[in-house]
């Protein structure tokens, strides 16, 4: 795995210190795989997240005979969350609130709920579970796909006071 290192000086004027880019080169060239990178990625072991990613999609291959991508792309999209909750003081009670979430939180957000439902599966190889994981996600079952059920039934209970 090459990494290609180019400098760019930093846009803040008063600061002369250089920015140093870095870019992975994959086989997998997919924004979804990228941000699960960097999710997966401890104390700057991007290679280490590589692997472990690389396994779980060869896992995913294996299991559903499908290309592992679609499979991802599709648990994202299944997970993918269309409000947020935020509580909100209304007359010294306290009240969950649902706001609609935009598609740049919402995915970011689905890519984390994945991976701890990956990591509270029971197994010992991060990678298999993860592989389940995203293949559960794309059934529509799972513990992610619980927790967007549940974030949206808690989002539906409480409409009525946003309408108040």
């Amino acid at each position: 795995m090459a990494r290609t290192k180019k400098f760019q000086l930093s846009r803040n004027s008063n600061s002369l210190r250089l920015q140093k880019i870095q870019k992975l080169d994959s086989a997998y060239t997919n924004k979804f795989i990228e941000m699960i990178i960097q999710r997966l990625m401890r104390n700057g072991k991007k290679k280490l997240a590589y692997r472990i990613l690389q396994k779980s999609l060869t896992q995913i291959r294996t299991k559903t005979q499908q290309d592992p991508l679609l499979v991802v792309e599709k648990a994202i999209r299944n997970i993918t969350p269309s409000v947020e909750i935020q509580t909100r003081r209304i007359g010294g009670a306290v009240y969950p609130i649902p706001i609609e979430l935009d598609i740049s939180r919402g995915i970011p957000r689905a890519i984390g709920w994945i991976l701890i439902a990956a990591k509270k599966r029971s197994g010992s190889i991060l990678a298999i579970n993860l592989a389940n994981e995203f293949i559960d996600a794309s059934k529509k079952v799972g513990n992610a796909f619980h927790k967007k059920e549940e974030i949206h039934k808690i989002a539906d209970a409480n409409a009525r006071i946003v309408k108040k």
